[in-house]
């Protein structure tokens, strides 16, 4: 994410957070948002019979909290899943800065809302696509954004995922999960090692992510 001069010099603090702890908590208030500089983190809401939907992953260079800039506390939660470094803003700050140079404000609401409205474009999708093409999408989008963020090796991603946050972003069950990644392994279309996601087989994992439910 390209940061604004006035933004770099007002820069707060930076921190590091373990996995599986808290960046934000729902309901939370707070004068400061968070840009991930390293790790990885999930954005989630709980559904009416208490059960986890993962909403959208945070990347390198992606926002957490930034609804602050126009509410007053955190919808929903974001957890961490590896260890994370961030660095941190003062929401006032922000707005001083933004008071003299409005165009601020809309680089922050395009990066919220574009992370916002590829989530929101999962679960509309969520009930159109069987198992297999629902994990083939997710691998493609990662692999998309990972490459954007100059954060992929061709086509190997880091993958830190474990199999039931990849259940509850898409809807499945962690058995249902691990049969479709045996599944894609056995037909050497992904493997996965070390954390790390290897892509051996583009055209056939696309061809996965596209084929019609029956």
């Amino acid at each position: 994410m390209g940061t604004h001069p006035d933004v770099k010099r007002r820069r707060k603090k930076q921190g590091l957070i373990r996995a599986r702890q808290h960046l934000f908590r729902s309901g939370e208030t707070s004068n400061r948002i968070v840009v991930v500089r390293s790790g990885w983190a999930l954005r989630s809401a709980m559904t009416a019979d208490g059960r986890r939907q993962v909403l959208s992953i945070l990347l390198p260079g992606d926002i957490a909290g930034g609804e602050l800039l126009v509410r007053g506390q955190i919808r929903n939660p974001i957890q961490t899943i590896t260890p994370v470094d961030y660095c941190v803003f003062e929401v006032d700050q922000l707005k001083e800065i933004a008071a003299e140079d409005p165009k601020l404000v809309w680089t922050f609401v395009d990066l919220c809302f574009s992370g916002r409205e590829a989530s929101e474009a999962r679960l509309v999708d969520l009930g159109r696509r069987n198992a297999e093409q629902r994990l083939a999408r997710l691998i493609l989008e990662l692999h998309e954004r990972l490459t954007a963020k100059n954060l992929a090796e061709e086509d190997s991603i880091p993958f830190p995922l474990r199999q039931q946050s990849i259940a509850d972003m898409l809807g499945l069950t962690q058995v249902h999960v691990s049969r479709v990644m045996r599944s894609l392994r056995e037909n050497r279309i992904v493997q996965v090692r070390n954390g790390v996601l290897t892509i051996l087989d583009m055209n056939a994992l696309v061809e996965v992510a596209q084929q019609y439910s029956h």
